[in-house]
């Protein structure tokens, strides 16, 4: 059987591995650079890989690289400012681009970037034509067919994202171990750029923050969204004579629409906008899925792409009478583009792929890790010999836990290995987190987690849909009074984490615990870091945000460790 190094050099670099059939370790870059969404070679996540998996570079069969055009490293920092020169390109681009034509600059600019990320590869004495280089939306495509299929029946395969390889969208057809793409939208006219650009205007970081848009939407009125959401829809339908294609409505590229935005949009309430930037987008999205189903006559439909991370549009797209199935790959934006080189690599070999079980591919932390990072730190450090049990009765009393245990998941977010839990029926930890801990936004909802034999209980989930991975949101049931802190207040849905058996032993000991302790179900989870710093990955990354925050107890590999006494 090969063994695959899956690598995604751009905006949140990262790399897997594939062997025997499946991914057995992935971690994104940010995580040891501490770099929020590092933008370059994944250098340090190759190494930490390797070193897991016990293997030499010279073992690996194929360097399986993302994206057929990958623009040049820089700070992740900049996209703001990038967004902000988009209309100052250099004046010899485009003398070269008139001079040469727009295909053939583009040709020259992808060969380039090829030899300088072959260059990359000789670090690790890996020859360089064990590259091979993948197409964006093909990958894409290929994490949720190969990563999330069930079966040897048709799914309908959708990405949506931003741009890549000039594509912002796709429609392909999934059946028997293939998938043959049969419609794509061009990058000019991307429905993601519309809502980056908007996430800009509004003073929010682009490629990060359009989260936040999201969470607004709900405060607002439909009655005041509806004007906006006609003005979303005056840039961008879908194609008459295509319906599964996406075709802008205006003379310039959708990532250029700043200036047009700030005219249309000027004196606009910012929960307004957000609202009804939103309101288009399920629009837009609901209306293209229908067509494709239409055309296709597939209703079980997979997706990925980052503009798929919106979980409310996931949530439009589940409840469409005509969609039987629906599931969209983990943390779908482009740092997933290496499960999907990994899958088309294996694919071409005739090779078995096993699709996801679980998320937690990145590193564990050793007993001996614990050790040394607790040398000197003058925290109480205790070994409890049920740690669930502990915790549990800590959780019931108030505290608010931090959990850094077991592998590290991977992507957006936080799946229990790497997060901080609490009581949700206690609505001071809201303020609590955020306030002390996360510094995050106060319109912001947390999540949501509990077992999976418990969903009906608490969630209306009509058609049994999976959400292990928190990349769906649901209604809440009667039983939100249980769980208030973890719900969004302002239409009473969530995203929760449904765990199924076997996913995180740990971390269902403690919701089990915590069930027979108190008799309810959920518990409160969100990521455990410090805002605008990555996710925590080693001991002392945990340390660290505890020393900075209001966080009093901490789960760290086998050791309960609080401040008691400092």
């Amino acid at each position: 059987m090969s063994i695959y190094l899956g690598i995604h050099d751009g905006h949140n670099s990262a790399a897997a591995l594939f062997m025997d059939g499946k991914i057995v370790y992935a971690l994104q870059e940010e995580r040891l650079t501490g770099i929020k969404n590092f933008f370059g070679f994944p250098e340090k996540s190759v190494d930490e890989i390797l070193k897991m998996a016990n293997i030499s570079p010279e073992q690996i069969d194929k360097v399986c690289m993302a994206s057929n055009y990958q623009a040049t490293a820089r700070d992740p920092r900049s996209f703001t400012e990038d967004f902000e020169n988009r209309y100052k390109t250099k004046l010899r681009h485009k003398l070269l681009r008139g001079v040469l034509g727009s295909a053939l600059w583009e040709e020259i600019r992808v060969k380039q970037r090829t030899r300088q990320r072959k260059k990359l590869m000789q670090g690790w004495s890996i020859s360089e034509d064990k590259a091979h280089f993948y197409d964006h939306h093909t990958a894409h495509a290929a994490t949720a067919y190969y990563g999330m299929k069930e079966d040897n029946n048709p799914y309908l395969v959708l990405t949506l994202d931003g741009g890549g390889d000039r594509l912002s969208a796709s429609v392909s057809i999934g059946k028997n171990g293939k998938l043959k793409r049969i419609a794509e939208t061009p990058q000019t006219d991307s429905l993601g750029e519309i809502y980056a650009v908007t996430t800009h205007m509004l003073g929010f970081i682009p490629l990060e923050h359009e989260y936040k848009l999201m969470g607004m939407a709900a405060y607002a009125s439909p009655k005041y969204s509806r004007e906006i959401a006609e003005i979303f829809h005056q840039y961008i339908a879908l194609d008459t004579d295509n319906p599964m294609v996406m075709k802008r409505k205006v003379s310039e590229p959708l990532s250029l629409i700043g200036s047009r935005l700030q005219e249309d949009l000027q004196r606009k309430r910012f929960d307004v906008i957000c609202a009804g930037l939103q309101q288009f987008t399920e629009e837009i999205i609901t209306d293209w899925v229908k067509q494709c189903i239409r055309k296709t006559g597939i209703d079980r439909v997979l997706v990925a792409g980052g503009v798929f991370m919106n979980v409310k549009a996931n949530k439009t797209i589940s409840e469409l009478p005509e969609v039987k199935y629906f599931q969209a790959f983990p943390s779908c934006g482009d740092e997933s583009l290496v499960f999907g080189t990994c899958y088309l690599a294996a694919n071409e070999a005739d090779e078995e792929i096993k699709p996801i079980k679980h998320y937690y591919f990145g590193n564990d932390i050793s007993e001996k890790e614990c050790q040394q990072a607790l040398m000197g730190s003058g925290y109480q450090v205790e070994k409890p010999d049920n740690m669930a049990q502990v915790v549990a009765d800590l959780l019931a009393k108030g505290e608010v836990v931090a959990r850094a245990s077991g592998p590290m998941e991977f992507g957006a977010r936080a799946l229990g290995n790497r997060s901080i839990i609490a009581d949700p029926i206690n609505g001071d930890v809201v303020r609590e987190i955020n306030q002390m801990i996360k510094k995050r936004d106060f319109w912001m909802p947390f999540a949501p987690v509990l077992l999976k034999r418990n969903t009906d209980e608490v969630f209306k989930n009509p058609k049994n849909l999976p959400s292990s991975y928190m990349m769906n949101t649901f209604d809440s049931t009667d039983k939100r009074t249980e769980y208030m802190a973890a719900v969004h207040n302002a239409d009473f849905t969530a995203r929760p984490q449904i765990v199924e058996p076997g996913q995180s032993k740990g971390y269902e000991d403690i919701l089990e615990e915590f069930e027979k302790l108190t008799g309810r179900k959920v518990l409160l989870n969100t990521s455990f870091n410090l805002h605008g710093l990555p996710i925590v990955c080693r001991a002392l990354d945990a340390l660290y945000v505890m020393k900075h925050s209001s966080i009093n107890w901490l789960i760290l590999g086998p050791y309960l460790v609080s401040k008691k006494g400092i």
